[in-house]
């Protein structure tokens, strides 16, 4: 690639294959000998037709017209492509049971030298030859080498070619930039001086002589690089040099960085672009984000505040105003700490979340709302159940850990987070919390309780505990939160007001009762419901029927508005029972059934093709 950017594009792209029918092998076998017999032969005549091809180019200037840098790539890549390469597969020998994996022996047995390639090694012929030859100039930074180029010491024509500098390299790669666009410095002080202003680093001295807004380095690249190594420097520009348009780069360099994938796949543009975007983000996660912040982070953000959660804060009871000041507290502190707001439902628990959420928001914070059940999760904006973003193990009895890399952009997000919030917390395992906190210590303080982040947990106890099949009610009670090692150090904030029932005190008093097993008989431990709750269905009458009548009395008028389920439900623990009130209610329904059926098809979304 020098020698192009030096002497200009090549005049004459030659390969050459032996051909074992020339005269010159045939004559040399003997009687039923074959070529292959003879690698030696091979690789002589071989050789000498190359000499005498290379004497006709260069000798009698017999020459075609090589017009595009691409063939250069092709050459180079040929060139040095490696050996040839054998395909072999490795399988369980059903005789003893185990397999011997030696990874030196499987790449010895890999490479496959061919006989006329290692005659040729034999008798020494050269490899490859290049003249002139090229010699890498490293570039280095002031006194940090004592070596000086003399002039013409060696006198051997050399074209000297400076080394590649990552953008990562900080004032590495601003003095390469200098060196190759200011003409003829002789010294440091010359690249650091613009305009008779001597700069204190070379950084400063690209920003005024305006290097450091040009694509010009990037372009340069496109021609002298492959492909692989371009992916790898559009992710370094991503990570480290801010880029100020990335789609628009993006769009300028996909041709040149997914050459390698258009070339093995020319019929499938989509699976072209999924492996170029996979490559690219596999350069990002292996670099250091302590310089960055991923993408999940800025989407974290700026995540947009529904309009009535801003105002949520201005309509707190005083309890909830209360807990809302204490968190807040320690968001404004930096203060780590373990909150668990109880209370009955229909106390204003999720109301208080968005109030958090909007506050946490606004101040320019990460905050990760999340709940133990999918329905928890959607009453909060943006929100997502604990296992989804956690990771959390669905088998928490094998193992507590979180499947969450340390180097991947979800732990580069939950690092950046202020708060998180943990609705329906009673209603989940005490193993899953745990697993959050050896999380949140792996990725963040080992020592502190959830890493030294700030997490708000919240739920009701008096509703339905963690379900296992088959197991006993005391075996359910010990895999609650309460009885975690972790329980004594949360602070407890107890909500009390049902602002829900504020209309039927009654109701709410006797669900609260309920809660408190205050309604358990002493007999039997079982809970006596108030009569007027209770509705009696005669002997000989369908249980289901007389239940969807009370519910949905209008489904038996002529007409009723579809509004009426939007306002009410029937709850029952059993899937069967579902089954069987939806088959009744669907048949009282006017009309006839009409089924649709869903499928699953992949969408052409954009935004998650184009990296940005």
């Amino acid at each position: 690639m020098t020698l192009v950017q030096w002497y200009g594009k090549p005049d004459l792209f030659v390969t050459m294959t032996c051909n074992v029918n020339w005269p010159e092998i045939q004559a040399e076998l003997n009687a039923g000998e074959e070529a292959q017999n003879r690698p030696d032969l091979v690789a002589r005549i071989f050789r000498a037709k190359l000499l005498a091809l290379k004497k006709q180019i260069m000798d009698k200037h017999v020459f075609e017209i090589c017009s595009s840098i691409q063939a250069v790539k092709y050459l180079y890549k040929y060139v040095y492509k490696g050996h040839d390469r054998v395909m072999f597969n490795v399988s369980q020998d059903s005789s003893t049971g185990t397999v011997s994996v030696n990874k030196i022996d499987q790449y010895q047995s890999g490479r496959w030298v061919s006989p006329c390639e290692a005659s040729w090694r034999i008798f020494g012929f050269d490899l490859f030859e290049m003249h002139p030859s090229v010699l890498p100039l490293p570039v280095h930074l002031p006194n940090m080498k004592t070596v000086q180029w003399l002039k013409r010491k060696n006198n051997v024509v050399v074209i000297g070619r400076l080394a590649f500098v990552a953008p990562a390299e900080g004032e590495r790669y601003y003095l390469r930039l200098l060196l190759t666009h200011v003409p003829g410095p002789k010294s440091f002080t010359d690249l650091l001086t613009v305009d008779g202003h001597r700069c204190t680093t070379f950084q400063e001295a690209a920003l005024k002589l305006k290097l450091l807004e040009e694509d010009n380095a990037v372009d340069l690249s496109c021609e002298v690089q492959m492909p692989a190594a371009l992916r790898r420097l559009f992710a370094t520009v991503l990570m480290f040099c801010q880029a100020s348009d990335p789609t628009a780069m993006w769009f300028k360099y996909y041709a040149a960085i997914s050459q390698c994938y258009s070339h093995q796949f020319p019929e499938s543009g989509n699976r072209v672009k999924h492996l170029t975007v996979r490559s690219i983000e596999q350069y990002l996660e292996a670099m250091d984000d302590e310089f960055t912040r991923t993408k999940d982070i800025i989407d974290a953000l700026d995540a947009p505040i529904p309009q009535e959660c801003i105002y949520c804060r201005d309509r707190l009871n005083p309890a909830q105003q209360e807990a809302f000041d204490c968190i807040i507290d320690h968001v404004v502190r930096g203060k780590a700490g373990a909150f668990f707001i109880d209370g009955p439902g229909g106390t204003g628990k999720t109301f208080l979340y968005n109030s958090l959420y909007a506050e946490v928001l606004l101040m320019k914070k990460v905050v990760l709302p999340t709940a133990t059940l999918g329905i928890a999760a959607s009453n909060i904006p943006f929100g997502r159940t604990a296992h989804s973003r956690f990771k959390i193990p669905v088998d928490s009895e094998s193992s507590l850990a979180c499947d969450v890399p340390k180097q991947g952009s979800l732990a580069a997000l939950i690092k950046e987070t202020t708060l998180i919030i943990w609705d329906e917390a009673s209603m989940a395992k005490k193993e899953n919390i745990e697993s959050l906190d050896l999380l949140l210590r792996d990725l963040c303080n080992p020592n502190a309780l959830f890493g030294g982040k700030l997490v708000v947990f919240g739920g009701d106890f008096h509703q339905v505990l963690p379900v296992f099949p088959r197991k006993t009610q005391q075996e359910e009670v010990e895999a609650s939160l309460v009885n975690s090692s972790l329980w004594p150090q949360f602070k407890k904030i107890r909500l009390t007001e049902n602002i829900r029932a504020r209309e039927d005190p009654e109701f709410s008093a006797f669900l609260l009762a309920l809660g408190n097993g205050e309604l358990q008989t002493s007999e039997d431990g079982l809970v006596r419901l108030p009569e007027q709750i209770i509705k009696h269905v005669a002997p000989g009458e369908d249980p289901v029927t007389e239940l969807t009548g009370v519910a949905f009395p209008e489904l038996d008028l002529n007409s009723f508005s579809s509004d009426i389920f939007t306002k009410k439900a029937i709850l029952t623990p059993l899937n069967d029972d579902v089954d069987s009130i939806n088959t009744t209610l669907i048949e009282k329904f006017p009309g006839q059934p009409v089924v649709y059926r869903s499928f699953d098809i992949m969408l052409d979304d954009n935004c998650n093709i184009y990296p940005t």
